[in-house]
């Protein structure tokens, strides 16, 4: 099985099954974290305890205890993990839980190699845990041969960064935008009530 960054030609584009991945980009690919994907390598008996049951995600090389071999993932085994696993992750939770998950939790961007401009700011590509993004496997591919990087970020750390595209930057800056408003009309309101309550209870 060839590794990412030694596919050439047509299969640069088509990212075959038997392609593979490193466990840290694996775990990316399936939007969770190394540490999750980890615990998804350990035997399982069905009730959950560790055992001697199947593994719930197989690497195809590495993982033995006491490897010093890099754990390598098959394409074609994260991608039915993926399609039988579609449940939101926890990077979509986190994009559903209003103004605290914008600013406080961190998601993988896809970012430029190198900073455009003085002082090294970043340029995002893309949000790597969109699975709707038609480009995203070749984004992997990218990844994989050093062309481009990843960064965690806030989303607002991340809206507030600079992008390849108008287009990607005002659809996920959009977002952020109608977070802060609706929190600012929810101040407002908050205001005007304590200024009517303040009218018709008046202190001495």
């Amino acid at each position: 099985m060839a590794p990412l960054d030694e596919i050439k030609g047509p299969e640069a584009h088509a990212l075959p099954d038997t392609a593979t991945l490193p466990a840290e980009l694996a775990a990316l690919y399936l939007c969770m974290s190394p540490a999750q994907l980890a615990d998804l390598r350990k035997s399982k008996r069905p009730e959950g305890r560790a055992g001697n049951g199947p593994s719930v995600i197989r690497p195809v090389e590495g993982g033995a205890a006491g490897s010093k071999d890099p754990v390598l993932y098959a394409l074609g085994t994260l991608r039915e993990f993926a399609k039988a696993h579609p449940a939101p992750s926890d990077f979509d939770t986190a994009l559903t839980t209003g103004l605290p998950g914008w600013l406080s939790a961190k998601l993988p961007f896809f970012a430029e190699r190198e900073p455009r401009i003085k002082r090294g700011k970043r340029v995002l590509i893309g949000g790597a845990w969109d699975r709707a993004d038609p480009l995203r496997e070749q984004r992997f591919v990218d990844l994989a041969k050093g062309r481009i990087r990843f960064a965690s970020l806030t989303c607002s750390e991340a809206a507030a960064s600079l992008w390849a595209d108008v287009a990607g930057h005002t659809a996920f800056a959009e977002r952020g935008l109608a977070l802060l408003k609706s929190e600012t009309q929810a101040i407002e309101a908050s205001l005007l009530a304590t200024a009517r309550l303040a009218e018709t209870d008046p202190q001495d």
